[in-house]
């Protein structure tokens, strides 16, 4: 069974901060406080995504007191917007050749449901994954750090022998498949723009099996490992 992470790992997560920003930036325009291109270069200028929130709401407070349009605002209007975003190159290819080749693919995501749904429609993965095989922390009420997802994808799935996860963050995507066996694969930031640093020291047991810098490398990895 082939098991992936989403953040990071099916697409690039900046892009879907890029694009609440603009969903902000549009709604902004809207009311006619300011225009897309000025909120969104406030937001991007900031170094973290509250502090973008924060910045962009003093400015806007100083412009018109008591507006409505504050940081909180933001924070919904960017949790709950529709994203644009894509999927990585090679994501499609490999995941049409493993449904073709009758595997299981499911996802483990951590993050809010609403969220991480949206994500998932948006990045045409319905295509692929079964809606009982997509675990989102926000719904099981237990991360990555905890065993449970990976258990539920286990017991979901009770025909299934082997099983591969792919992450990209070291600090907790692979330290549980890692100890049930599973075959782990760390995609590699090849771009150095993923949200949390591969740059980390941990634990042998927290390191992933294999890295790889695509989809299709993973695919072959998976190939060799079901032989």
């Amino acid at each position: 069974m082939f098991v992936s992470d989403l953040d990071d790992t099916l697409y690039h997560e900046i892009d879907y901060v890029i694009s609440g920003y603009h969903a902000i930036g549009r709604a902004l325009e809207q009311s006619g406080l300011m225009s897309e291109c000025e909120a969104v270069g406030v937001l991007t200028a900031a170094e973290t995504t509250a502090g973008a929130f924060d910045r962009l709401a003093a400015l806007i407070d100083r412009k018109n007191q008591g507006s409505r349009f504050t940081a909180q605002w933001m924070v919904e209007v960017y949790r709950y917007h529709t994203p644009h975003i894509s999927l990585l190159p090679g994501v499609a290819e490999t995941f049409e050749a493993l449904r073709n080749a009758g595997e299981t693919i499911a996802i483990i995501t951590d993050g809010r449901s609403a969220t991480q749904r949206a994500k998932f429609i948006a990045l045409g993965l319905d295509r692929f994954v079964d809606s009982a095989n997509l675990i989102i922390s926000g719904e099981t009420g237990a991360d990555k750090r905890s065993p449970l997802p990976f258990e539920i994808i286990v017991s979901r799935n009770p025909d299934q022998r082997r099983f591969l996860y792919i992450g990209d963050n070291p600090a907790k995507d692979f330290r549980w498949p890692n100890s049930m066996g599973w075959l782990t694969i760390m995609l590699r930031d090849i771009r150095g723009c993923n949200i949390h640093s591969q740059q980390i020291d941990v634990a042998e047991c927290f390191r992933a099996a294999h890295t790889v810098d695509s989809y299709p490398e993973a695919l072959r990895l998976w190939r060799r490992f079901m032989l």
